[in-house]
């Protein structure tokens, strides 16, 4: 892995050097913050034995994506804390991972990328190759029989990638893999070497390693109408109009956009037409009537309704709240 995290966005065209705000720079550790006109937040960067890296992600996107490149034949592992990832490892074959969910595959291309379709994410990623997990294991465990080839065996029985959905015993592990007392460097090292021997381990269950993927064809589709829908969301919109206007499955739409998005349409929709409505009520003085049919309720008190079922108070006590002072955060 290069040494330096590259990243790119087509659509920004933003440079690395346009991202990135500030490099600090440690013995083994490396700290990149973000120019937030891009991403609100920062990536750390740890190398805990020659060519063994973990990666801690933790950031809010500004751009439309993200793409770390990684070099070709790689052993890429990704832990999910919070937010959504999504990994290209099948050629053009999509699978997301969400919170408690971990990834091990073998990068089968340079241009491997990930995107986040929740536009925040804080998550692991290790990355090593072949050569050097022998090399780590050998300085581990002396003369071991353990060997990378063990690992990689198990992922090419499962085409060249694993997914571990919310397995608890990862989970403790990936939560100390990172810690900022004396001994980081050591703790680290004692738990890859944990998740290692955890994952060439034959008890692992084979529906535990299973991932759900869909064509890239369609994951584009419906990033396509999640756009047309949010951007005209005075138009409200039903699975089947969709199916209809689109041209696609309605239970593959539904499906996919679960595991995009990480809620059904509908939850989802209702989420952000009620947020979109709180921003309405902050910054501009429109009734609460207009606000409704705007956000695409068809009177005001069924949009009071849902309003109060996502915010936990009616929208004239939230509209009130700005006149007394107190302060929301509105993320839509």
């Amino acid at each position: 892995m290069d040494k330096e995290l590259y990243i790119a966005d087509i659509r920004w065209k933003a440079s690395f050097e346009d991202m990135i705000e500030k490099v600090q720079r440690e013995e083994n550790k490396t700290v990149y913050y973000y120019n937030e006109n891009y991403i609100k937040g920062k990536t750390v960067q740890y190398e805990i034995f020659e060519g063994i890296w973990i990666v801690y992600h933790d950031f809010v996107l500004k751009v439309k994506e993200f793409f770390p490149m990684e070099e070709k034949g790689l052993i890429e592992m990704n832990y999910c804390m919070a937010g959504r990832c999504e990994l290209d490892y099948l050629n053009q074959k999509i699978f997301y991972v969400a919170p408690g969910d971990f990834a091990v595959a073998i990068l089968s291309s340079g241009n491997h990328k990930h995107n986040f379709p929740l536009g925040n994410y804080k998550g692991i990623s290790i990355t090593t190759t072949e050569e050097n997990l022998d090399n780590f294991l050998k300085n581990m465990f002396g003369k071991t029989t353990i060997t990378s080839y063990m690992l990689l065996h198990k992922m090419n029985v499962h085409g060249k990638f694993m997914i571990l959905s919310n397995n608890r015993y990862i989970q403790s592990i990936m939560g100390n893999i990172i810690s900022e007392d004396a001994f980081w460097r050591e703790r680290a090292i004692v738990k890859f070497s944990e998740l290692v021997l955890f994952l060439i381990d034959k008890d692992i269950q084979i529906s535990e390693i299973k991932g759900k993927y869909f064509d890239r064809r369609i994951i584009s589709k419906v990033k396509l109408i999640k756009e047309d829908v949010t951007e005209n969301v005075e138009k409200y919109i039903t699975i089947k109009e969709i199916s209809n206007k689109y041209k696609i499955n309605a239970r593959t739409f539904s499906e996919c956009f679960k595991e995009m998005y990480g809620k059904t349409y509908y939850a989802f929709i209702k989420e952000f037409r009620i947020k979109k409505a709180a921003g309405m009520l902050l910054n501009t003085k429109n009734t609460v009537g207009d606000i409704a049919m705007m956000v695409g309720y068809e009177n005001a008190s069924k949009f009071s309704k849902a309003f109060h079922d996502t915010m936990g108070m009616t929208p004239g006590k939230f509209r009130r709240g700005r006149i007394y002072g107190q302060f929301w955060s509105i993320n839509v």
